[in-house]
């Protein structure tokens, strides 16, 4: 046998077997995870991750959000918007300020560097719902769309 006939039997031999699903194949939650994750990783590489993709997005469309409402949209906790609250800060990304006719609530809002962030931000996801879009007909993504918007509504 050729060196290289051995290297392909051993790459073979060590490869996983393939993952059985069983009973999985009928979970609804199964599959939304791992559909999630696999998009989450396709941002890894990326200069933004998913969380500051969507706070970017929250927060351009919504000048002046609340550090809860953004909290409550983003499905955080108190403590962990606070973080990224204060990460997205140090990077001069956004600002935290009072309402100018509400001056006991404190509004997030985009800096010039945010606004730059959340312009290249939209380019990358627009790429992306691009990549996705080839997917699926108009009927199915809207479909998608309607069936992710009850299950994010329900949680």
């Amino acid at each position: 046998m050729t060196a290289r006939a051995q290297r392909s039997d051993l790459s073979a031999a060590s490869r996983d077997p393939p993952v059985e699903l069983g009973a999985l194949t009928e979970s609804l939650a199964f599959f939304v995870l791992r559909a999630s994750r696999k998009l989450s990783h396709a941002w890894v590489s990326k200069e933004h991750r998913p969380l500051f993709y969507c706070a970017f997005a929250l927060i351009g469309a919504n000048p002046g959000i609340s550090p809860a409402e953004l909290a409550r949209f983003l499905v955080l906790d108190k403590s962990r918007a606070s973080d990224l609250i204060d990460t997205l800060e140090s990077e001069l990304a956004i600002t935290r300020r009072r309402h100018c006719e509400d001056h006991r609530r404190l509004g997030v809002y985009l800096t010039p560097t945010g606004t730059a962030r959340l312009a290249s931000v939209l380019a990358q996801m627009r790429a992306e719902d691009e990549r996705l879009h080839r997917l699926f007909s108009e009927d199915e993504r809207r479909q998608l769309i309607d069936s992710l918007a009850r299950i994010a509504a329900a949680s």
